[in-house]
């Protein structure tokens, strides 16, 4: 069963506040470690909730990392009493890491990236090129034979190649 448009509740918290407010929380904790928390998602589409935190460093994330992050935020939802029964999935971005803003984006200028968009632009809506620049909202991707500028609203799915 999928959630109403306004989202699922718990208590009086909708689902999208309780990721913002674990996300938040975690990030307080896990940025003392030099990670950060790249995207968190909680689906409610079984019984039980299932929780899925991405996390990142610059000097790469490694299994006591998850199991770190996973312990926290397991540490959270029970003292805040989120949930009662729910499944925690914490993992690292891998190779072909999404990219979920648009510091993701500036971190990863001159790499490689695919693009999805949600509307086309040039009638498509695929796209792979080198990330140029990053100004505001727009992204500057250089194709094989042109450049391109999007908006970052418009992005559907982004992800680095491996070349």
């Amino acid at each position: 069963m999928e959630a109403p448009f306004w989202g699922y509740f718990i208590g009086c918290l909708k689902m999208s506040d309780i990721e913002e407010k674990l996300s938040k929380a975690l990030e307080e904790v896990i940025s003392t470690k030099g990670m950060r928390v790249m995207n968190m998602n909680i689906s409610n589409s079984s019984s039980s909730p299932s929780i899925k935190i991405i996390i990142d460093s610059l000097k790469g994330i490694g299994l006591e990392d998850c199991a770190f992050t996973s312990k926290l935020a397991d540490d959270l939802i029970k003292i805040n009493d989120y949930f009662d029964d729910y499944d925690i999935e914490v993992s690292s971005p891998g190779i072909n890491r999404q990219l979920f803003s648009i510091t993701d984006f500036m971190l990863y200028k001159g790499f490689m990236v695919k693009i999805k968009l949600k509307s086309s632009m040039n009638n498509q809506k695929n796209f792979i090129g080198k990330i140029k620049n990053i100004v505001e909202e727009n992204i500057e991707v250089e194709l094989d034979d042109s450049e391109i500028i999007f908006d970052f609203k418009n992005i559907k799915k982004a992800n680095i190649q491996e070349i």
